[in-house]
């Protein structure tokens, strides 16, 4: 039976929904009564995937009529049938982002990673915002089974969309980084990177919770005297301008910008402690990534990050930055501390494998099919 991913998140800078998809995408293999291929839209073949794509071994259908973003603003509006853009139909289609497009033949799988839409919107970008509130209704009835990425977001889906939980299915996100960077012994150069510093790493947007985070770094600078700077790594988001007005008042802050496997992986390993204060995650892999990298962390005692980092973790209430600064000074001021985290986080990360969350997503393929 022929099975459709949906690969448009592989594209661009991959971030937490992109990583999934790709991850998951290049493990999948025919068989066992499977067949599987991707779908992409690439507006007149002007973007050349190959690198975003380099290891996913499925063929590919590729719409070149128009830009994913059109075909996403118009598909309520012009009765254009997915279908027609990826001809041959498939008898699943799933999708990685959330929404699932209209007027789909055979059976549908949506992913859905967090409920932020419901629970922060004020933290979300406006477009996106309002995708999901014109989208999420029918695209959970038109699903046959939702995947999810931990058990607290299943929880989510069960109770603010009154998802029957047996229709909930969870295949979790795991760690994508190499054991060792190429350059483990020097930070990632080229960002003006020196040690010792405190790392936080993903996306410069509200929900991640980065302006308590400086404030409680500007107390341990002013309370504790670290010579610590604060390195804040991933791409600008939305609703920023916060974030960059209240690190202008504080010595000693880093923004690197997006950065590559290789260079996250240099950082990770040469940072004293990671920093994670979101408010609200799914998941939450830059906690993972660290452990992983023997890389101590700090994070909310929030949503799914207690799950994920299972003890591995000094945990801080994410709303008040005396917390969070006194979190990140218990691992600055005692080494032994911040060793037990290291060899804690390491056990917590391997528990975690996208070969074994590849099996669970093809074996809730299968089910879904009704195949044995």
């Amino acid at each position: 039976m022929k099975i459709a991913l949906e690969l448009q998140p592989c594209c661009g800078n991959r971030s937490g929904i992109g990583i999934y998809t790709y991850e998951l995408a290049r493990r999948m293999r025919d068989g066992d009564g499977l067949e599987f291929y991707g779908n992409l839209f690439n507006f007149m073949g002007r973007r050349d995937n190959a690198r975003a794509l380099a290891g996913i071994g499925m063929p590919l259908k590729t719409c070149r009529l128009m830009p994913y973003g059109v075909y996403r603003r118009i598909w309520g509006l012009v009765p254009i049938p997915y279908e027609a853009l990826f001809p041959g139909g498939a008898d699943l289609s799933v999708f990685f982002n959330y929404v699932v497009p209209p007027r789909l033949r055979g059976r549908v799988m949506t992913t859905v990673h967090d409920l932020t839409y419901l629970r922060y919107p004020e933290t979300m970008d406006p477009k996106n915002l309002r995708h999901l509130r014109a989208g999420m209704e029918r695209s959970v009835a038109r699903s046959d089974a939702i995947l999810t990425v931990s058990e607290f977001s299943k929880r989510e889906i069960v109770e603010l969309l009154g998802v029957p939980a047996q229709r909930v299915k969870v295949v979790p996100n795991a760690a994508s980084l190499p054991a060792r960077s190429e350059r483990s012994g020097v930070p990632a150069p080229g960002f003006g990177v020196q040690k010792p510093y405190i790392l936080y790493v993903g996306t410069i947007e509200p929900r991640k919770n980065l302006v308590r985070l400086l404030q409680a770094f500007a107390m341990l600078k002013k309370e504790q005297g670290i010579p610590h700077s604060l390195v804040l790594a991933g791409d600008r988001g939305w609703n920023d301008e916060a974030v960059f007005t209240a690190a202008a008042s504080v010595p000693n802050v880093v923004f690197t910008g997006y950065v590559s496997q290789t260079e996250k992986c240099a950082l990770y390993q040469n940072a004293d402690v990671l920093a994670f204060p979101s408010l609200y995650e799914g998941f939450g892999i830059p906690p993972l990534e660290a452990m992983q990298l023997g890389c101590p962390v700090v994070c909310a005692d929030a949503a799914s990050l207690p799950e994920v980092t299972g003890g591995a973790a000094e945990l801080v209430d994410p709303l008040d930055p005396a917390a969070i600064a006194q979190g990140l000074w218990n691992v600055l001021s005692d080494p032994a501390h911040a060793a037990d985290l290291a060899r804690r986080g390491r056990v917590r990360a391997a528990a975690y494998t996208w070969d074994a969350s590849a099996q669970r997503f093809a074996g809730i393929c299968k089910e879904v099919l009704g195949l044995p």
